[in-house]
């Protein structure tokens, strides 16, 4: 059957008596008014498509003149032309013999094609190549606008770069995949200068790191490749496939592949090797192995012989070898993998021999292009081109104009640094470019590789390039006339929109960066302290940890890693640095969560050295270089915050003995913490020594607000000699309804020294109450089943009422925290904790810190 369009579109097959019935294209007025004069049917169709049949000023990049321009003409496919089809007149224009090459190559190319789709039987696309004139007449829209695969194949090779499309390339029935021919490059990402610029506008020209947690792409992400829809492969290594090999021109091989029957087939075991493919089975079709390069080209073989499936073919200089795999997916993952190593090793060759800078910038751009829309996902993959990008920037790293290479050299591998890992080496070359010319560095390209390393870094004493590069990309955006809104700006976008960073590694990681520049710049430094211009570069640092506080969750963090200080005595010594740890401290101690504000206070294992913050901010003897009036201040609300949470225990303020002369200088300043916590000194008999306690009650009788503290001391300790002296009932229950009211009003009235058994079952009593009572000191049994009383309360009567024997928890809101405080009763003897927060391994801690415990409930709880 011949298939070919007529005027209206229709298609009409065989006539009985074998002959065909062969119909011509529409003439030339109607292809395109400015068609040359004297061409022939096929000649005017392709005129009509040169848009796509040659590459044009629309696929090609500016500034670039086409292959016509140039001279260069496309590759003929057939060895011989039809003569009534081709021979021109005598009397043709000269000025239209300059294109007779062009076009004539064009209608070679069309009518080979028209043949193999008659014999495919696919009219459909004919349609599409000769569609017919509309209403209007206007056929020139109508070829401009029809999407065939030709068309779409013949675009994409032009797209490719200046390429000329050769006989395998269009003579291949089915279109490549989308990652055999790299799209143009979306050009520079990035701004020429960033002195000037906004932070927003400079962050805003990262492809990655401007785009939030959520996923969103920023506008300047749009042009950058992507990867064609479809499947994901994994590099190809070995496998077994059946081959088979012509030796031919390639006119002979079209028409062995169009025959029903093809040569002997022979399984071989492949493997793609760095430079062959070898045959695990050296012999037959592979006896020698077959190099990448000198394949001419590969391509997928999908609309063809049922029985011959799934192939691919691949283009010798003398021949032609078939690769068939078992189904579609194995097929183009060899297609891919054997087109990744083909390219890579011509990229790797071109860019490491070729000397002229900017021929290595535009490949480097291409390999780019290639690297980011291959569907291939391996660590191999990965690795390959970022190590070409190494060499790169690694062989004139001594010439005077390194710099200035590098800068070209990241700029161009953006897209690539922003979605691959880069290696230690190339972390230090990319972290030498940022120290040597800061305001000059690509920064928006390095962003994405300085954000990986902070949301994926799991030790920095393994990858220490990993870490300098931070460092030296920080302090680069510090350099800037907007450095520090760079340097928040920076902050911000590595933690996320969100209210909580996505990456927990991220807050430790960058926390860890700024304490070591940091450390690194004064450790070395003579004391006294003298401020000079140097310190300006580890001021963006300080600015760091106190922009990372003001994020809740980040907040934690930073507080973890300050416990104990990890600061040398120089870096706090300085008051710019000391200023930006102060305003970290004083967050710190506002916080209300006890995870924040406990890291000011001192260990458990009380050293000097490292001292925590409360010793390092002492105002008797402070080691930072902070005004006097701000370190009480600061070391007050410290104080306050640790007295206010559950650390209002005797043992808090027995570490805290050797700082007395602090309490007093703070007390007289009137602030509230400093005040409670003397008049708690002399309550619960901290200190020993009759000279300590007047000290204490001068220090609080010489403000007016002290005076009234000093006044409800002696109140409360009247009430409590009163109560042990008078005794009272043993054993006492609270009705239903009491609250901490009513119970601080029963004990401050009644005479209660000898109460042993108190029951506050299923009343709305909370932690509050254990202030009243802690002044039982003959409790032994305490019922709290069913009320409100939490951690707090349980670690304070833990520690004030060291004869308790008998403790009802039941379904009360305790939690680990508070039960672990038990393990100081070691009288108790029977434990309820029925239906609490218990965990087991917070049980196997008690039961074993309490060998007296007899009986214990813990059902329903993780223990049970």
């Amino acid at each position: 059957m011949d298939l070919s369009s007529n005027e209206s579109g229709a298609l009409k097959s065989d006539s009985k008596d074998g002959k065909i019935d062969e119909n011509r294209y529409l003439s030339g007025p109607k292809f395109s008014k400015d068609a040359p004069v004297g061409l022939n049917a096929d000649q005017r169709l392709a005129f009509a498509l040169r848009d796509f049949l040659s590459p044009s000023s629309a696929s090609v990049s500016d500034g670039e003149p086409s292959p016509s321009a140039q001279g260069q003409t496309l590759p003929f496919i057939d060895e011989h032309i039809d003569d009534d089809h081709t021979t021109q007149s005598d009397g043709e224009q000269p000025q239209f013999r300059e294109t007779e090459d062009v076009l004539n190559n064009a209608a070679c190319r069309l009518r080979r094609w028209r043949a193999v789709s008659r014999k495919l039987r696919r009219p459909r696309i004919i349609n599409n190549l000769n569609t017919s004139d509309d209403k209007e007449g206007n056929i020139s829209k109508m070829y401009n606008g029809g999407h065939t695969d030709l068309a779409d194949r013949l675009r994409s090779l032009a797209a490719a770069g200046n390429m000329s499309a050769s006989a395998g390339e269009l003579l291949s029935l089915a279109p490549p995949p989308a990652a055999a021919t790299a799209p143009p490059s979306p050009g520079c990402l990035l701004s020429p200068s960033l002195a000037d610029q906004s932070s927003t506008e400079y962050f805003g020209s990262s492809p990655e790191c401007c785009a939030d947690s959520a996923g969103l792409e920023t506008p300047n992400n749009i042009g950058t490749p992507a990867p064609p829809p479809g499947p994901r492969y994994k590099l190809a290594i070995e496998g077994s496939l059946r081959v088979c090999c012509f030796q031919h021109t390639r006119t002979v091989v079209d028409k062995i592949l169009a025959a029903k029957f093809l040569r002997r087939w022979e399984t071989h075991v492949l493997v793609l090797e760095d430079q062959n493919i070898i045959s695990k089975t050296p012999s037959g079709l592979l006896e020698n192995p077959l190099s990448y390069s000198c394949m001419q080209e590969i391509y997928c073989i999908s609309r063809w012989d049922p029985a011959r499936k799934y192939c691919l073919r691949i283009v010798m200089p003398h021949g032609s070898l078939l690769l068939q795999a078992n189904d579609a997916y194995t097929r183009d993952q060899w297609y891919h993998s054997i087109i990744w190593k083909r390219n890579i090793i011509r990229y790797r060759n071109f860019l490491t021999k070729t000397v002229r800078k900017e021929v290595v910038l535009k490949e480097l751009k291409n390999m780019v292009d290639f690297v980011m829309t291959t569907p291939l996902q391996d660590d191999s993959v990965t690795r390959a081109p970022l190590q070409i990008l190494t060499d790169l920037l690694s062989e004139k790293k001594e010439n005077s104009d390194w710099e200035e290479w590098a800068e070209n050299v990241t700029s161009v591998a953006a897209p690539l640094l922003a979605e691959r890992c880069a290696s230690g080496e190339l972390c230090a070359l990319l972290a030498r470019l940022c120290r040597r010319r800061p305001r000059a560095a690509p920064l928006p390209a390095l962003a994405p590789p300085v954000r990986r390393v902070l949301t994926r870094n799991v030790d920095f004493a393994r990858a220490p390039n990993a870490r300098r590069l931070v460092r030296d990309y920080i302090s680069a955006l510090s350099a800037h006339n907007s450095g520090t809104s760079l340097v928040r700006r920076f902050v911000e976008v590595a933690h996320g929109s969100r209210a909580a960073c996505p990456y927990p590694r991220a807050a430790p990681n960058l926390t860890a960066v700024a304490l070591a520049a940091i450390d690194d710049h004064y450790r070395d430094t003579i004391s006294p302290h003298v401020c000079n211009d140097a310190e300006e570069e580890v001021l963006c640092f300080a600015d760091i940890l106190e922009h990372m506080c003001e994020y809740e969750d980040w907040l934690l963090v930073v507080g973890a890693v300050l416990q104990p200080v990890p600061l040398c005595a120089a870096a706090m010594s300085c008051p710019r640095i000391a200023k930006r740890l102060g305003k970290v401290l004083h967050t710190l101690a506002h916080d209300s969560r006890c995870a924040a504000h406990s890291c000011v206070a001192p260990a458990r294992a009380a050293r000097l050295i490292p001292p925590s913050w409360l010793r390092t901010a002492a105002p008797s003897d402070p080691m930072l270089a902070l005004p006097h009036e701000e370190l009480r201040q600061l070391w007050g609300d410290m104080l306050g915050s640790l007295l206010n949470c559950c650390s209002k225990r005797k043992s808090f303020l027995q570490s805290m003995s050797k700082q007395m002369p602090d309490f007093v200088l703070v007390a007289l300043t009137e602030h509230p913490a400093a005040l409670e916590a003397l008049c708690l000194i002399l309550e619960w008999e901290v200190t020993s020594g009759e000279q300590t306690q007047l000290e204490i009650i001068a220090a609080l009788q010489g403000t007016e607000l002290g005076q009234k503290y000093y006044k409800d001391l002696c109140e409360r300790q009247q009430s409590l000699q009163r109560l042990q002296a008078e005794g009272g009932p043993r054993r006492l229950a609270l009705p239903v309804r009491a609250t901490d009211a009513d119970v601080a009003a029963l004990l401050e009235a009644g005479a209660l020294g000898n109460l042993e058994c108190l029951s506050l079952a299923f009343t709305s009593v909370t932690s509050a109450c254990a202030h009243h009572l802690i002044k039982l000191p003959s409790l032994r049994y305490l019922n709290l089943w069913a009320t409100k009383f939490g951690d707090s309360g349980v670690q304070l009567i833990a520690e004030h009422l060291p004869r308790l024997q008998v403790l009802n928890l039941c379904e009360t809101p305790v939690s680990d925290k508070g039960i672990e405080a038990l393990s100081g009763l070691s009288n108790l003897r029977r434990l309820n904790l029925n239906s609490t927060k218990l965990s087991a391994e917070a049980f196997d801690v008690l039961r074993q810190r309490l060998p007296q415990l007899q009986e214990y409930d813990v059902r329903y709880t993780e223990a049970w």
